[in-house]
């Protein structure tokens, strides 16, 4: 275990300086105690764990090394320790492997499968749209637009918002880059974090209103008429809760769940 004995500012530092640097923290202090953040000063500091092994082994101790009591980031100016414990990342088991589980489900190499000619057609729109430029930034006008519209698909947030969505996130993470905040982290605090909460929100909202159909192949597939009418189908719905046959019928095979979804049941 060691202390700050000398100190390279990031922005000084190559990346053939950085590998120089953390061979020497693994060989000489594994586990070393930064006092302080030159961009927040008022954070206490932070550990830097540099061994793979070590590593491994902190990441798989929750009971010692616990994400939410804690956090996960030592910049709690940028983000509260309770907007973290929201986050999976700053969730200890039971709840993290609780709320894990039912997002599992939807990632599975199969349904991953299904989503490939949805994520190739926007992949593909994307690059359409750099026809007769000479250059282009891989980052900002590929990369950007292919997530943001794939992961906006998932959410069902519309493609008109993925430029709002990509910039909020961008700005928020990128809380201590004068490049990307230059009027600094506090102003991430006051208009990029209440925005974000809000905006969800609104999609919490929405999707209680008018929730999709859980046995849909796909999250961006519009809700089937079982949940857009409650009381129109008493085999899916009966007095406002799920009947015990559907809650069968949601885990059966894939065909069944594209049977009962399909346009001609609508």
């Amino acid at each position: 275990m060691a202390t700050d004995q000398r100190s390279v500012p990031l922005e000084q530092l190559r990346v053939a300086d950085a590998h120089e640097l953390f061979a020497e923290m693994r060989e000489s202090c594994p586990m070393h105690w930064s006092s302080g953040i030159e961009e927040w000063p008022q954070e206490a500091g932070f550990w830097s764990i540099v061994r793979a092994d070590d590593v491994h082994a902190i990441s798989r101790d929750w009971e010692t090394w616990s994400s939410e009591k804690g956090g996960f980031t030592a910049a709690l100016t940028i983000l509260p320790l309770e907007l973290q414990q929201a986050m999976f990342i700053g969730m200890d088991p039971p709840k993290h492997d609780r709320l894990k589980t039912l997002f599992q489900k939807g990632f599975t190499p199969k349904r991953i499968a299904e989503h490939e000619p949805a994520i190739r057609a926007i992949t593909t729109g994307v690059l359409d749209g750099l026809a007769g430029r000479e250059t282009c930034d891989l980052v900002t006008d590929v990369a950007q637009p292919v997530v943001a519209r794939v992961i906006g698909s998932f959410m069902g947030i519309p493609p008109e918002d993925d430029i709002v969505w990509a910039q909020l996130m961008a700005t928020t993470l990128g809380a201590g880059d004068p490049d990307i905040t230059p009027e600094g982290p506090q102003t991430v605090i006051e208009r990029e974090v209440p925005e974000i909460l809000r905006r969800c929100g609104e999609l919490i909202a929405a999707r209680r209103a008018v929730p999709t159909c859980p046995t849909a192949p796909c999250w961006g597939s519009p809700p089937c008429r079982h949940a857009q009418a409650p009381t129109a189908c008493t085999r899916c719905r009966h007095r406002g809760r799920w009947s015990r046959w559907h809650r069968t019928w949601r885990y059966a095979a894939r065909w069944r769940a594209r049977w009962h979804c399909a346009p001609w049941r609508r």
